[in-house]
């Protein structure tokens, strides 16, 4: 009997553990709002990730590095504008594979290695989703 209840106490204890978080590697994403990036600038390449690799649930800052689009050259007098529309986009992105994004960094890769970077704030892209739910 005394084996009995230990058995009934064990099978207890492990079938109540609950979910372990699971760590934000990004391949269960769905990748409709780069995919609308890429058509929009044409970069050669289009990379993201997390600043620091940690559980999905946090609030953490996100990086995009668009190498290599013409579109975005260094004279380019909208690279601002730009990146702000990228940066809007790839939120919509996070958003939509549940994520929560405080900072967006958008990095510009060139290969003459004239490289800018542009970071956008939490109450930056909420003032952007404003503006472009007006304006659709």
């Amino acid at each position: 009997m005394k084996k009995f209840i230990l058995y009934l106490i064990l099978i207890a204890a492990f079938s109540c553990q609950g979910k372990k978080d699971v760590v934000d590697n990004g391949e269960d994403l769905d990748d409709t709002f780069i995919q609308e990036i890429g058509k929009i600038y044409y970069p050669e390449k289009i990379d993201t990730r997390s600043k620091k690799v940690e559980h999905r649930n946090e609030k953490k800052d996100y990086i995009i590095d668009i190498t290599n689009c013409d579109s975005l050259k260094e004279n380019s007098t909208n690279l601002t504008l730009n990146s702000k529309n990228i940066a809007y986009l790839y939120k919509k992105h996070l958003i939509n594979n549940h994520r929560i994004p405080n900072n967006i960094i958008v990095n510009i890769k060139r290969t003459d290695g004239n490289n800018q970077s542009f970071e956008f704030d939490e109450k930056e892209l909420m003032k952007l989703e404003i503006t472009k739910e007006k304006s659709e």
